[in-house]
């Protein structure tokens, strides 16, 4: 029983920075949070490859680079009764294209910020990822 109460989810997301040294946030207006471009792993499918599908589908880029930084993890209950285990993977990327507002639910639009100025409803692994790539 307990299997059903609990969860792990695995995400990847990506780091992008510009010649500005600014960092390309997403905003998911379900949360009303900025997150860094990515999200969930299907089942059978590669890291890379999920990486790859969610910056596109996000931002319209092309990743053509990407390489593990780091990693963030949580465990938490968005409120349905079922814990679940975040795992995320944190990749610096390189990526090809112009950045387009997105079409659909889940992300609203982007913008980039710089690492001292992110807003306050940040995720957790933005404020990771930052960490890990800026000397703070």
């Amino acid at each position: 029983m307990a299997d059903q109460m609990q969860q792990v989810r695995v995400g990847v997301f990506g780091v992008l920075r510009n010649d500005s040294g600014q960092i390309l946030l997403v905003h998911q207006p379900r949360q009303d949070r900025w997150s860094l471009p990515g999200g969930g792993v299907r089942f059978g499918e590669s890291p890379g490859a999920a990486l790859a599908r969610e910056v596109a589908e996000e931002t319209a880029l092309q990743v053509r680079r990407h390489t593990l930084i780091g990693t963030h993890d949580n465990v938490y209950d968005p409120g349905d009764g079922i814990q679940r285990h975040g795992i995320r993977l944190l990749y610096a990327i390189e990526a090809d294209g112009e950045i387009t507002d997105p079409e659909n639910q889940e992300v609203d639009g982007t913008a980039w910020f710089a690492p001292d100025e992110l807003p306050v409803n940040s995720t957790d692994w933005v404020v990771a990822a930052v960490n890990l790539c800026f000397d703070r």
